[in-house]
């Protein structure tokens, strides 16, 4: 993202669309396509809230790395297991356990305490976190739709319409804005095919094969391992300024606790589940 040259609505829509280039014809060698045919109108409605809100949340995120460190931006946009909790609860009938909400809860506030530490920074920085907290919102609301839909729908079936939703609302957003969509230099051409087929069609693709198996905000708080990975990198390719601060460390800590937590409480679970006799 920090490197591409390229407007945030375009490095959305290209991420988004360069995907598309694979998905669309996995989509038609698979036969899920028979199952678009068959959505229904209230399948479409939950389609529509995970496209819309997986524009959203590029835009929000990508926009966030102008104004604050990759380690902030990362970390709070992944800080949405609190909002996948809650709303788990609300339309899934999925309620996390006493120890789940504990992991949700010690995450969610190493998120809040990276976000009060950018607070002190300056403006430019707290606005960049309150773009990643809406990123973390949306992605939200992109993970219950996924949970809600991914139990009747094939993989392709159900990501195919998804970015390709996606894909028009970020292009409407760079036609209102008059953005280009072309012009731009092979580096950034490279960086836009990389975001396509690492982080969208392995990363995004991959959580949404989870949801069929796994609850909403199991795989939320999974995502939280991405700011480790995020920060070091961004370290190591863009150069000092991008060290945490003590906030980013000590928040950053708190979330790995919070998912340690978590994987505990699901091991337990399938120890449990494992060792009911058959029809218990």
């Amino acid at each position: 993202m920090r490197l591409a040259d390229a407007p945030v609505s375009a490095i959305a829509f290209w991420r988004l669309s360069l995907s598309l280039l694979l998905v669309l014809p996995l989509l038609g060698v698979s036969g899920d396509w028979r199952e678009v045919r068959r959505l229904t109108r209230p399948e479409w409605l939950w389609v529509g809230v995970a496209g819309g809100a997986l524009a959203l949340h590029f835009v929000s995120w990508f926009l966030s790395l102008e104004y604050t460190s990759v380690a902030s931006s990362t970390v709070l946009v992944t800080a949405h297991p609190l909002y996948v909790g809650l709303l788990s609860a609300l339309w899934l009938r999925e309620p996390p356990s006493a120890k789940e909400w504990l992991a949700i809860v010690v995450a969610t506030a190493g998120a809040f305490w990276i976000g009060w530490g950018d607070f002190q920074l300056g403006r430019e920085a707290f606005i960049g976190d309150l773009l990643a907290a809406l990123a973390a919102l949306c992605a939200a609301l992109y993970f219950i739709a996924g949970r809600r839909l991914r139990g009747g729908l094939g993989l392709w079936s159900y990501v195919a319409p998804v970015y390709l939703l996606a894909a028009l609302l970020t292009g409407a957003s760079m036609l209102v804005r008059d953005v280009p969509a072309t012009g731009y230099s092979t580096e950034t051409w490279m960086l836009l095919a990389a975001m396509a087929l690492g982080p969208m069609l392995l990363g995004h693709t991959s959580f949404n094969w989870a949801l069929r198996h796994v609850r909403a905000y199991v795989v939320s708080l999974v995502v939280l391992l991405e700011p480790v990975g995020a920060t070091v990198l961004a370290v190591v390719v863009l150069g000092s300024g991008e060290r945490p601060t003590v906030n980013t460390v000590i928040g950053g800590l708190a979330i790995l606790f919070g998912m340690a937590l978590l994987v505990r409480e699901q091991a337990r679970r399938s120890a449990s589940a494992r060792s009911l006799p058959e029809g218990g």
